[in-house]
């Protein structure tokens, strides 16, 4: 999963002739005071507003003896895949849909093929068998707009890459470790 972000950011910048920091990838002093504030504060509220709610994963998780190996397994290829996903959605696809179409239009479009398209299509077959799996899109819809708005304010892809990937996480993360052998 790296090797894949990685060549899609070096096939981006080599195909289109578009800069990373055009698609909000820009480095750390280019960031402003607000940004830099504001990373660690959404950062640590995100921590323990899905803490609460997943506390006894938590708990579990802590009395593993192989935490070294779920941080290089499991949160770290969690956080790529959230980087991946908004550099695929946000930074580029938002970013062509709001200059081409405009910003109402490039946000909610870029959003419902987010929400709907090929990462999160898997849902309505879940959806067969149980229809209130269907509600989910509902969140993802919800969440992936959160996304789309603060990407268009700050044009900082790497807010939301990591606010994505701690998303992931602790949703689909902490799921698969409780899965694992002890």
């Amino acid at each position: 999963m790296s090797l894949v972000a990685a060549l899609s950011c070096l096939l981006t910048v080599r195909l289109s002739g578009v800069c990373l920091s055009q698609l909000g990838l820009y480095s750390w002093p280019r960031w402003s005071p607000t940004e830099r504030l504001y990373l660690p504060q959404i950062v640590l509220i995100s921590v323990v507003v899905f803490s609460f709610f997943v506390s006894a994963d938590l708990e579990a998780l802590w009395s593993r003896r192989d935490l070294w190996q779920i941080g290089f397994c499991v949160f770290g290829p969690q956080m790529i895949w959230g980087f991946y996903q908004e550099f695929l959605y946000r930074g580029l696809l938002q970013t062509e849909l709001v200059r081409r179409w405009g910003r109402l239009s490039g946000i909610l479009v870029s959003n419902l093929i987010f929400t709907f398209g090929p990462l999160h299509a898997y849902h309505f077959a879940l959806a067969r068998t149980n229809l209130s799996h269907l509600w989910i899109f509902a969140g993802i819809f919800s969440i992936g707009i959160f996304f789309a708005v603060l990407f268009y304010r700050s044009g900082n892809l790497w807010i939301i890459a990591i606010l994505h990937g701690l998303g992931d996480w602790f949703i689909d993360g902490l799921a698969h470790v409780s899965r694992m052998p002890q």
